[in-house]
């Protein structure tokens, strides 16, 4: 039998399909910013599952994609274990038309004993992606008290490329410098961090008011200047934005900027195919359907009130996030909006900086003239938006 199956997914820039498969609507921690609102016990069959994967290899091939990811999601993802086992083992007895890969993201609290030691058996053919939200006291604030829960080493050590996912929050905000470089101290080489959405920023956690402007722009400033001396270390997409997109402006917005209803698909325990498992939240524990959207049209996904701003093609949007907070797919959450800014200011002046002398930087000394001189193109636009 021939394995197409292979570990990686961090930078891989392979054209796939996802099947997002929602294993369980339950979870083991009550994390501040969760939008998942509605929780039972419903889990995915091994049926839909079936499916759901045949589907999408057929769609990769009909579509010409390299790759299909399998993608397991909750929840809490691992309190289906035994399912995501069952489903994986006939995964892994079949002969399919291209490569794959499987993926989970957990909080890791229960990668432990047996779950353990099947990751680690299967780390050839199966990723767990780890959700850590920075220092100790940042990720208890933010994630029920779980950091002495995981087993950090572990997925540090078993995929090594992976990296983490962390999510800063209002509550956390004031040491956000402190838990990115703490992740970079770790050992992890990547940190997918995203700022949590469909919360209120102008109040922490505990009701207290704060100014997330003034505390996001210094403590971006104070990881900008950790980059710039430490040239070695990648800086987190978080300063290190798109800059050259943004000298190629709205031209460059060929595709959006997730793969929700286009690349991706979710299956979930009631039956249903979503464009991505933040849609589920919507029709949840009911019979209401979510309309049709074309996603196929990026002219049509983009907020009116980001017509003319240059900022758009680096800007990260939510489709899903977007539709439950507002009922349109197009409408941006704003606080996202001031957030970028911040970032897109403190970015280029790094990054500016850095250009001075490119080769000693990591960030930029895998740039060819050309990507460099678009680099200083977006840097340069960014910092007249702000003159």
């Amino acid at each position: 039998m021939t394995d197409n199956s292979f570990s990686t997914v961090a930078g891989v820039k392979s054209r796939r399909c996802t099947c997002s498969l929602y294993m369980t609507e339950r979870c083991n921690l009550n994390c501040v910013y969760c939008y998942e609102h509605v929780k039972s016990d419903r889990c995915l069959s091994e049926d839909i599952a079936r499916d759901a994967i045949i589907q999408t290899f057929d769609r990769a091939v009909e579509e010409g994609m390299e790759y299909v990811e399998i993608l397991f999601h909750g929840g809490e993802p691992f309190i289906a274990f035994e399912r995501i086992k069952a489903i994986c083992d006939w995964v892994w007895s079949q002969e399919w038309p291209c490569k794959y890969v499987c993926y989970a993201t957990t909080n890791g609290t229960l990668v432990h004993g047996e779950i353990r030691k099947w990751l680690y058996d299967n780390r050839h053919r199966f990723i767990a992606g780890l959700s850590l939200d920075g220092t100790r006291d940042m990720h208890n604030r933010n994630r029920s008290g779980s950091y002495d829960q995981i087993d950090i080493a572990f997925f540090r050590d078993t995929w090594p490329t992976q990296g983490v996912k962390m999510t800063p929050s209002p509550g956390t905000i004031d040491t956000l410098a402190e838990g990115v470089i703490h992740i970079h101290e770790l050992g992890f080489t990547r940190n997918n961090c995203s700022f949590a959405s469909g919360v209120d920023w102008s109040h922490d956690d505990r009701g207290q008011t704060i100014d997330y402007k003034k505390i996001l722009a210094e403590q971006f400033d104070e990881l900008a200047r950790y980059y710039l001396e430490h040239p070695d270390i990648m800086p987190v997409d978080m300063l290190n934005i798109r800059f050259m997109a943004i000298a190629a402006g709205r031209k460059a917005m060929k595709s959006k900027l997730c793969g929700a209803g286009t690349i991706m698909r979710c299956w979930t325990p009631d039956g249903r195919c979503l464009p991505c498992h933040l849609f589920y939240e919507s029709c949840k524990g009911g019979n209401d359907d979510i309309p049709q959207f074309d996603f196929g049209n990026v002219d049509n996904l983009s907020d009116p009130r980001c017509e003319g701003c240059i900022l758009e093609p680096a800007c990260p949007t939510c489709y899903g996030g977007n539709y439950i907070s507002s009922g349109d797919i197009r409408i941006r959450d704003m606080h996202t909006c001031e957030i970028m800014k911040l970032r897109a200011l403190a970015g280029s002046w790094m990054i500016g900086r850095m250009l001075e002398s490119p080769h000693k930087y990591v960030a930029l000394s895998g740039l060819s003239d050309v990507q460099l001189a678009m680099t200083v193109k977006g840097v340069l636009a960014i910092q007249r938006m702000f003159d």
